[in-house]
């Protein structure tokens, strides 16, 4: 079973020769040329073999001509909708076009998107979005629907790049940063804004990041897959599995990969097989692992697959 077929028949829940696996970590390339970005992610998918690429995205969204962060209510109000292929997304763009020709036809890749309210929340001076919510709601909305029509576009245009879907990170979605009363305002009608963009694409996943997430509430959201960092907020897999046939992709803690053994992470995915079983499922991080996680250990996750299927065989 090649890489594309394993990850689509994942992805509906059916049986697989073993589940696919991947991770992610940031490059630190975003002051480089796309060219760039995409050699070290092709490079990174050969190193490790993995069944999927989920493509980082690191390029800064653009601030309004003259503004150096948002902060003045006229501020908010200048946010405009950029058109999928902006001058801002270049680069991005380029990176997705190199690795779709170079690997494209071995294995499926997804482009992250940051939502709505990430991208605002990185746009202002203190990283903090409680002041402009109360002081001025309807210019931060008006700027954060500005935001989700931009990427929404964008996604398009990713998907048109060869992106088969793209990796929505929530950054709201949690009871540390709102209700989920207030997240149906601040945040999911722009997250939605996106994934209906795409809705077409077949590998659309929905990371909610964060602890006490709102995990529940999230379940209608039109995606294939569900990601979140199941050590450190519930539901676990098993739990999981219990309220949604979406494929669920963890099993391996990030917080803690870059100083267990080999032998540890290798556990940790026979214990979330054993929790799931191997349909609708795929191994992979809860988020990014760091990018200093020793080799031997990113390896180990392949090597716990390869013994499982060996495991099953006899």
């Amino acid at each position: 079973m090649n890489k594309i077929e394993r990850v689509t028949r994942a992805l509906k829940g059916e049986e697989v020769d073993r589940p696919p696996f991947s991770f992610w970590y940031h490059f630190g390339l975003q002051h480089m040329p796309g060219r760039t970005y995409a050699q070290a992610q092709i490079d990174f998918y050969r190193a490790f073999d993995v069944d999927f690429i989920k493509v980082m995205n690191d390029y800064p969204y653009p601030l309004p001509r003259g503004l150096d962060a948002l902060d003045t209510e006229e501020d908010w109000r200048r946010v405009q909708p950029l058109s999928g292929s902006d001058e801002c997304w270049r680069q991005q763009l380029e990176a997705l076009s190199i690795v779709d020709r170079e690997i494209g036809k071995e294995v499926l890749f997804i482009e992250t998107i940051f939502s709505s309210w990430t991208t605002a929340r990185r746009l202002t001076r203190t990283g903090n979005l409680d002041e402009a919510r109360r002081r001025h709601p309807e210019a931060l909305l008006g700027a954060m629907d500005a935001i989700a029509t931009s990427l929404a576009a964008y996604a398009v245009e990713a998907a048109g790049r060869g992106a088969a879907g793209v990796f929505l990170s929530l950054g709201a979605a949690t009871d540390d940063v709102m209700t989920p009363q207030e997240y149906d305002v601040w945040g999911r009608p722009f997250d939605l804004k996106v994934l209906e963009a795409v809705s077409r694409s077949p590998f659309n996943v929905l990371h909610i990041h964060g602890k006490r997430i709102h995990f529940d509430s999230l379940l209608d959201f039109p995606v294939q897959a569900l990601n979140w960092s199941h050590f450190t907020s519930a539901p676990s897999l098993k739990a999981a599995r219990a309220r949604t046939d979406k494929a669920l992709l963890g099993g391996i803690n990030e917080t803690t990969i870059d100083y267990r053994s080999p032998s540890e992470v290798e556990m940790q995915v026979a214990e979330a097989l054993a929790a799931v079983g191997r349909r609708g499922i795929m191994v992979t991080p809860g988020c990014t692992v760091p990018a200093d996680t020793p080799v031997r250990s990113l390896g180990a996750i392949k090597r716990g697959l390869d013994s499982a299927g060996k495991n099953r065989r006899t």
